[in-house]
């Protein structure tokens, strides 16, 4: 089979890439053309990796008129909330508009693509207690630009399934981590300050948020197989939820990297880092996506955040070497 993924260069997109690949696909990719320094960690061939922008319908049309894609992942957007309340505009035109490009891209191809569109648990926004855990029936409370864009592209996947025909499976991830992960993201935030420590690069000290906050997270390595399983198995139209079920607080999340890292760092809440309109509780169900396909998480909660320190202590080694 042949796939398209969009942003293929992010975290979730590399990791996918890297699973398709293994079971035998031939697999091509978008990125930001300003993505560079990213693409050279890819198992992509070069001229596999399109650049292209979800905001340039034009581009987007080629792209997918040149792949000709079985399937199509779309992975690529505005992924801040935090960043989508200084640009709002900047987080509707790619999220919402950039998928509408998507979706046209492929309705005007012709031929059979099944379209994998990755949204987000943000758009579930303010839940209360009585909603835990999240089922895909629960409604759209969305607190963030952020998670507004992804409600309203979410809204406009079903559309265009219902009304085009378009043949589109709508994902919606919570909370995933896992090597490779950015800095910007909370665990892996924790984790490359522990690392900094553990190579003597800053002092024992550990800056954090709210720890209070509650999150259902999974490893992006079982996310990744998700988003196959759904392409594989899901029911055009439908909405699933992928999440372990099991809600954590940052707290706990940071003691057990703490313990597992063996340090004992001094932690300092900072001011910059609290959330404006967090979400204090996000957990999900995904006997939804499990009845379909399937599914259900392999990789235990500590090895994934072993796996994550060892990926930033080798990512810190090559920066330092």
């Amino acid at each position: 089979m042949r796939f398209l993924i969009t942003g293929v260069s992010g975290f979730a997109g590399t990791t996918l890439a890297a699973q398709l690949l293994a079971d035998g696909h031939e697999v091509f990719g978008t990125t930001r053309p300003a993505a560079t320094e990213r693409t050279t960690r890819l198992p992509l061939a070069a001229d596999h990796i399109l650049p292209a922008t979800l905001e340039d319908a034009p581009r987007v049309a080629e792209v997918v008129r040149v792949t000709r894609p079985d399937g199509l992942f779309h992975l690529a957007g505005f992924t801040s909330p935090a960043a989508s309340f200084r640009d709002p505009e900047g987080a509707y035109r790619t999220n919402l508009h950039g998928s509408l490009h998507v979706f046209a891209a492929v309705l005007a191809l012709g031929s059979h693509c099944r379209i994998v569109w990755v949204g987000s648990s943000d758009a579930y926004g303010q839940v209360t207690a009585q909603d835990i855990p999240i089922t895909e029936t629960t409604p759209f409370r969305p607190l963030s630009p952020y998670a507004v864009s992804k409600a309203a592209a979410d809204l406009a996947a079903y559309q265009w399934s219902r009304a085009q025909g378009l043949d589109v499976v709508r994902i919606r991830p919570f909370n995933h981590t896992g090597p490779g992960q950015d800095a910007q993201f909370v665990c892996s935030d924790f984790a490359s300050q522990l690392i900094a420590v553990e190579r003597g690069q800053r002092p024992a000290q550990i800056q954090v948020g709210n720890l209070d906050v509650t999150r259902d997270f999974s490893d992006v390595r079982d996310v990744a197989r998700a988003y196959v399983l759904a392409w594989e198995r899901g029911v055009s139209g439908e909405a699933y939820n992928v999440c372990s079920g099991i809600g954590r607080t940052t707290r706990e999340i940071l003691d057990t990297l703490i313990r597992l890292s063996r340090l004992s760092p001094e932690v300092l809440v900072h001011p910059e880092r609290q959330r404006r309109a967090d979400v204090p509780l996000l957990v999900g169900s995904a006997a939804k996506l499990r009845a379909a396909t399937g599914w259900t998480p392999m990789i235990e909660w500590e090895q994934t955040l072993r796996d994550l320190l060892d990926d930033w202590r080798r990512r810190l080694a090559v920066k330092s070497g």
